[in-house]
C-alpha cells in the first residue's frame, strides 16, 4: 500500500491516507452536494477510480447532473470508466442478502481491478438511508471489519449517514466504526472522532514528547561532547607544543653555533624543519575543529592579492626548494585588491602549493598564476605530480581523505589541509575545486574569489618587517616557564643575541626575580604551577618595577579565547610554542 496522502477535497477533512474510512452525518441533498463533489473532483483529478452509489436522499441523476456542472469534461471520465454513479436499488437487487464479508471482499478486488487498470486506487462512498433497523447490528459489524481491511489498500471510503433517522445510540455506534466523522454545526463542517482516533492522537503526542525529549537528551549530550573535544584538543595542542619548543630551540641554538656547511648545522636545519612539520600539523588540527564548528573568526580587510599570495610563497618555498622543484609565479599587479582575511588566505594557497611540492616527485614543476577577469579573480595552482583519480576530485576537499599511498607514507598527511582550504575560501565567498586527468597526470586546484574596487588610500596590508629588529640593543628579559628544558634552552638563545636574561619556573619565583632584576620584558608561560600566567601577569602590572614592561605570553595554549584570556590579564603579546626566533627576536624588541 502507498502511503503517500491524498486529496480529500473537503476543506474541514484536508488530506488523508489511503486506507483512510470516515463518515458524514447529513440532514439534506444541499449537505451530500456540497461535500461529495469536491470528494469526487479531487479522485479524478489524482487519477483515482471512483465509485458513488447513490440514494433517494440525492439519486444518480442528480449526481451525475452535480459532477457535470463541476467539470466541464465530466462526460469523458464516465466513458473511460474512471467515474462511475450508480442507484443503491441498482447496486442491491430485490432479494439480495447483505453479507458484510463478501461486500468487504467486493471493495477489495475492485481496488486490486482498478490498479491493474492504471488507477492509484479506488475512490467511494455510499449512502446508508437503506439500511433497515433490523440489520443495523450486522451493517455496524461490517463497518467495523471495513475500518481494519481498508488500512492495507489503496481505498478511501466515506458513508454517508442521515441524521434523522439516526437515534443517539446509532450516532455513537457510527462514530465508534469510522476513523471520524464530518458533521454540520452552526452552519460548518467539523470533525467527530471516534475513541480509537482520539487514542492514537494522545498516544502519537505522547511519543512526540518522549521523541523531543529524547533528542534534547541525545543534543546535550552531543554538545558536551563536543566541548570535551575541543578541551581536548586544546590540551593537545598544549601538549603537543611544549615539547616542541625546546626542539626547536635546541636546534637554533645548535645552528648559530655550528659553523656554516658542517654537518652539524645541517643536522639543525633538519630539526627546524621537522619540528615546522609537526607545527604545522598540530595547527591544522585545531584549526579545523574551529572552523567545522564555525569558530573561527576572520579578519577582513582589504588586501593587495599579490601581497598574499608572495606570502603563501615564502610558506611553502623551503620544501619546493628541498625537493629540487622549479617554480612560476605569475601574480597579478598590486592594485588587484580582495576584502580578505590576509592571514588565512595565504594559508591557503600556502598549502595548496605545500601539497603540489609533497605529491610531485622530485625536479617537478609547481606554479601558481593568476587571471583576471571583470571583478573575479581566478587563482591556479598546478604541479606534474601523483595526479588525482576522476572519482577523487571532490572527495579530496573531505575530512581525513586521503589519496592511495605507498606503505612508506613519505608523501602522507592527515588529511584536513585541503578541508581547510575549502572551508576558508568559502568563508571569503568564493569557490575551490580540483582538476586532474588522473594518476601521474599531475593536478591543479582553482580558487575564484570576488575582488573589490581599487583605493587611491589603502594602506600595504602586509607591513614590511622591522628589519632593525635584530640589530636592537640587548635588553633585561625575564623568561618564566616550569619546563625546564625549553627555559634554559630559550635563555641560552636570548643571551647568544645580546640580551640579559633572568629565569624563573614558577609564578612565585618570577614575582620575586622581578623585583631584583627590573625586566624590560617578561615572557611568561601561562600554565604555572601553583600561580598560573595570567594571575602573575595581573601582579606584574601591579607592581611598579613591572607596570610598564612588555608582557609575552610564551604558550601552548592557543585558542581564541586563551588570546582574549591573556589580553585580559594585561599580556601585550602573545607567542605560540614553538616559536620561531625571528619572531621572539622581533618582539622583544618591539616598543610596548
Amino acid at each position: 500500500m502507498h502511503t503517500s496522502h491524498r486529496n480529500s477535497g473537503i476543506d474541514a477533512v484536508g488530506s488523508i491516507p489511503w486506507g483512510s474510512h470516515f463518515c458524514q452525518f447529513y440532514r439534506n441533498e444541499a449537505d451530500l452536494a456540497e461535500t461529495l463533489v469536491p470528494f469526487f473532483q479531487a479522485g479524478l483529478d489524482a487519477n483515482e477510480s471512483c465509485l458513488w452509489v447513490t440514494s433517494q436522499s440525492l439519486d444518480a441523476g442528480k449526481a451525475t447532473s452535480l459532477m457535470a456542472r463541476a467539470i466541464p469534461d465530466f462526460d469523458r471520465y464516465v466513458s473511460s470508466g474512471q467515474m462511475e454513479i450508480v442507484s443503491i436499488s441498482d447496486w442491491y437487487k430485490a432479494g439480495d442478502v447483505f453479507d458484510p464479508d463478501v461486500v468487504l471482499n467486493g471493495w477489495i478486488e475492485r481496488e486490486q481491478r482498478s490498479r491493474e487498470r492504471g488507477f492509484a486506487g479506488l475512490r467511494l462512498t455510499g449512502d446508508t438511508i437503506w439500511v433497515e433497523r433490523s440489520g443495523w447490528d450486522d451493517f455496524m459489524d461490517y463497518e467495523r471489519k471495513v475500518n481494519g481491511a481498508f488500512r492495507r489498500h489503496n481505498l478511501v471510503a466515506l458513508c454517508t449517514y442521515c441524521v434523522e433517522t439516526c437515534s443517539a445510540e446509532d450516532v455513537i455506534d457510527v462514530c465508534r466504526h469510522h476513523q471520524f466523522a464530518l458533521t454540520r454545526r452552526d452552519g460548518d463542517w467539523e470533525l467527530l472522532e471516534s475513541s480509537s482516533l482520539k487514542i492514537a492522537k494522545e498516544e502519537l503526542m505522547r511519543l512526540n514528547m518522549e521523541l523531543e525529549h529524547r533528542v534534547e537528551s541525545r543534543t546535550a549530550a552531543l554538545n558536551t561532547a563536543v566541548r570535551a573535544r575541543d578541551e581536548f584538543l586544546a590540551m593537545l595542542g598544549h601538549e603537543l607544543r611544549n615539547p616542541l619548543a625546546p626542539i626547536r630551540t635546541a636546534a637554533e641554538v645548535i645552528g648559530s653555533l655550528a659553523p656554516a656547511g658542517s654537518p652539524i648545522a645541517a643536522s639543525s636545519a633538519i630539526l627546524d624543519r621537522q619540528v615546522g612539520h609537526l607545527t604545522r600539523l598540530v595547527d591544522d588540527l585545531l584549526d579545523v575543529a574551529r572552523i567545522t564548528q564555525g569558530h573561527i573568526q576572520l579578519n577582513m580587510k582589504e588586501t593587495s592579492l599579490a601581497d598574499i599570495i608572495d606570502m603563501a610563497v615564502e610558506q611553502a618555498r623551503p620544501l619546493i626548494d628541498q625537493r629540487g622543484h622549479s617554480l612560476a609565479v605569475a601574480l597579478p599587479g598590486r592594485a588587484v585588491r580582495v576584502n580578505a582575511d590576509a592571514t588565512r588566505l595565504a594559508q591557503v594557497f600556502g598549502n595548496l602549493l605545500h601539497n603540489a611540492a609533497k605529491y610531485t616527485p622530485n625536479g617537478g614543476e609547481v606554479g601558481i598564476a593568476t587571471r583576471i577577469l571583470g571583478n573575479m579573480a581566478t587563482i591556479t595552482v598546478t604541479d606534474t605530480g601523483a595526479g588525482i583519480p576522476s572519482g577523487m576530485l571532490d572527495a579530496v576537499f573531505g575530512l581525513f581523505t586521503q589519496l592511495p599511498r605507498s606503505l612508506d607514507r613519505s608523501d602522507g598527511g592527515l588529511g584536513i589541509g585541503l578541508t581547510l582550504a575549502r572551508r576558508i575560501v568559502e568563508l571569503h565567498g568564493g569557490t575551490i575545486a580540483a582538476h586532474s586527468d588522473g594518476p601521474d597526470q599531475g593536478s591543479s586546484f582553482t580558487v575564484q574569489l570576488g575582488l573589490v574596487e581599487p583605493t587611491r588610500t589603502s594602506a600595504p596590508s602586509l607591513p614590511a618587517p622591522d628589519r632593525a629588529a635584530a640589530g636592537t640593543s640587548g635588553r633585561r628579559i625575564l623568561l618564566v616557564d616550569d619546563n625546564a628544558d625549553a627555559r634554559e634552552l630559550m635563555a641560552t638563545l636570548l643571551s647568544l643575541h645580546g640580551h640579559d636574561v633572568t629565569t624563573a619556573e614558577d609564578g612565585e619565583g618570577a614575582l620575586a626575580a622581578a623585583q631584583r632584576c627590573d625586566p624590560e620584558v617578561v615572557m611568561l608561560d601561562i600554565g604555572l604551577p601553583g600561580i598560573d600566567g595570567y594571575e602573575v601577569a595581573r601582579r606584574l602590572r601591579a607592581m611598579p618595577a613591572t607596570a610598564c614592561a612588555m608582557l609575552i605570553a610564551l604558550t601552548g595554549y592557543g585558542q581564541p579565547s586563551d588570546l582574549q584570556a591573556a589580553t585580559a590579564a594585561g599580556f601585550d603579546d602573545h607567542i605560540l610554542k614553538p616559536a620561531k626566533l625571528e619572531d621572539v627576536l622581533a618582539k622583544v624588541a618591539a616598543p610596548r
